[in-house]
């Protein structure tokens, strides 16, 4: 039997329109620790001008849309991939981190990139949470959302 499933992909004009308030907060740069492919790195890269780190647990990738550093982002900001000579100043002042779908429960991913986090800056991809519909379903799950709600300043929602 096989498993049929679908996310959004970040499109070129949400990039746009994140790029200008983004920019507006002194950010240069974005961080995908979940980069899978690197597709929505790419994105902030070349539509958005960001400099960018994609990072990914998994070794295998089919396509890869940029370079990849394979390691586990929960290690720590170095795993990331980022540029020679970034600092955790300059991740707090200059960098947000991109979390495209963050699975939901029993995985902790999403919640503890969160925390390990420097930077004051998070864009989420992915539905926001419902509070009836439970743990399951709910991007990065209830315990990431309330990590975001209580740690980050929701500043804009692009639909």
């Amino acid at each position: 039997s096989a498993a049929f499933f679908s996310w959004g992909l970040l499109t070129q004009q949400a990039v746009c329109e994140a790029k200008e308030e983004l920019r507006k907060l002194g950010i240069t740069g974005v961080a995908d620790p979940l980069a899978s492919s690197g597709w929505h790195a790419r994105l902030w890269r070349e539509v958005g001008g960001f400099r960018i780190s994609a990072s990914d647990i998994y070794h295998y990738r089919p396509v890869s849309w940029v370079k990849v550093t394979v390691g586990d982002a929960r290690e720590g900001v170095q795993s990331w991939g980022l540029p020679a000579g970034t600092t955790e100043s300059d991740l707090k002042k200059e960098w947000a981190m991109h979390l495209s779908w963050p699975p939901h429960s029993p995985e902790t991913v999403g919640q503890d990139l969160l925390q390990i986090w420097p930077g004051r800056y998070v864009v989420l991809l992915g539905e926001r949470r419902d509070v009836l519909a439970g743990e399951e379903g709910v991007t990065g799950g209830q315990a990431f959302n309330e990590a975001l709600d209580r740690d980050f300043e929701r500043r804009d929602v692009l639909a």
